[in-house]
């Protein structure tokens, strides 16, 4: 093992060097494995219209509380993304399912489910120009490929400018002035925004935000080093790395003291052991283990032994796969959800 750490850090820079070379020249949808799907049945029945300062569009949702008129009474808010096929309708069921189990806690929860739409959806639903579209990419936080940015040189919105605006709603303070915790969760593809908007999101004023991240399929590595010892170029690019990551990235030196301080829980499924499929098989991807199970645990305890993301945790669901509601109606994704306090009785 002495001989491999010190043949991978001589090698790391090398990658490095020719990740930083080339990342400009290659596009960020080049670099993800993309794996395209019909046009999503359910379009969300509420429309939000993103604050002008993040960027240009609109974007639907499902809640149980109307973001404007707000609860004098929620003490939390669940954050429930969908997965790669944008069925926001099955996951916000899955998230009045969370709350329900969660008894009295549950009632002073507001569930909230937003919805990723990729140039697809918009055509066949006919939806107008204005409504925030991806291609494929809105996992990864690229700029929406519509509508563009009003002033001349800015970027589109970022799925992660959307996910920004929706804890400034839910912290608006005259709307909600009982809430206490905001909490995402995700699951597959849900997972995977979260995996990336967890390390780098902007921080702004308003309750504690958790993050709940369930069977992702990567991570976004915010050090130069992997668990698996094979030879990738691309290995520090973004997705899988900060090498030339989008727009919405900024302040790189402060991205790993703020990630220190977040309270990050992730949940994996013992059977989520399948190497084929929609798995990303790319050599990034590659190089955070063989499968979903192992690329969770190896991305916890990588960061726990450089002492990097001290919140950071990882839960086992036993004889749980990749399989959405198995694992987040778990006991253990309720417990991480519905934090001391706020857990259900």
């Amino acid at each position: 093992m002495a001989g491999q750490s010190r043949r991978l850090c001589r090698f790391l820079p090398r990658v490095v060097a020719l990740a930083v070379m080339t990342a400009a020249s290659v596009p960020i949808a080049a670099q993800t494995p993309r794996h395209p799907s019909p046009p999503v049945g359910t379009i969300g029945p509420i429309i939000e219209n993103l604050a002008s300062h993040r960027g240009t569009g609109v974007y639907p949702l499902f809640t149980t509380v109307d973001l404007k008129t707000g609860s004098a009474t929620a003490r939390q808010a669940l954050i429930i993304i969908h997965g790669r096929l944008r069925n926001a309708s099955d996951y916000f069921a899955t998230g009045l399912a969370m709350a329900k189990g969660a008894g009295a806690d549950g009632k002073a929860t507001v569930v909230v489910a937003p919805q990723f739409l990729d140039q697809i959806d918009v055509t066949a639903h006919h939806l107008p120009d204005r409504y925030l579209q991806w291609n494929y990419d809105w996992e990864d936080g690229a700029p929406a490929q519509s509508p563009a940015p009003l002033q001349s040189g800015a970027s589109a919105a970022s799925s992660y400018d959307v996910l920004d605006d929706i804890v400034a709603k839910l912290s608006n303070t005259s709307s909600f002035p009982a809430l206490r915790r905001i909490v995402f969760v995700g699951h597959g593809g849900g997972a995977q925004i979260l995996a990336r908007y967890a390390v780098v999101m902007h921080p702004q004023a308003g309750p504690p935000v958790s993050f709940v991240i369930a069977n992702a399929g990567t991570y976004l590595y915010p050090v130069a080093a992997r668990p698996v010892q094979i030879e990738c170029p691309d290995f520090n690019r973004w997705k899988y790395g900060l090498d030339n990551p989008p727009p919405y990235v900024t302040g790189a030196t402060d991205i790993l003291r703020e990630f220190a301080a977040r309270d990050v829980t992730l949940l994996l499924g013992t059977k989520d052991r399948k190497a084929t499929g929609i798995l990303d098989q790319s050599c990034a991807a590659k190089t955070q283990g063989r499968n979903r199970f192992e690329r969770g645990r190896n991305f916890a305890r990588l960061l726990a032994a450089r002492a990097i993301a001290p919140n950071l945790k990882y839960v086992i669901v036993p004889g749980v796969g990749h399989n959405e509601k198995g694992i987040l109606l778990s006991s253990q994704a309720a417990a991480a959800v519905f934090a001391p306090g706020d857990r259900p009785r």
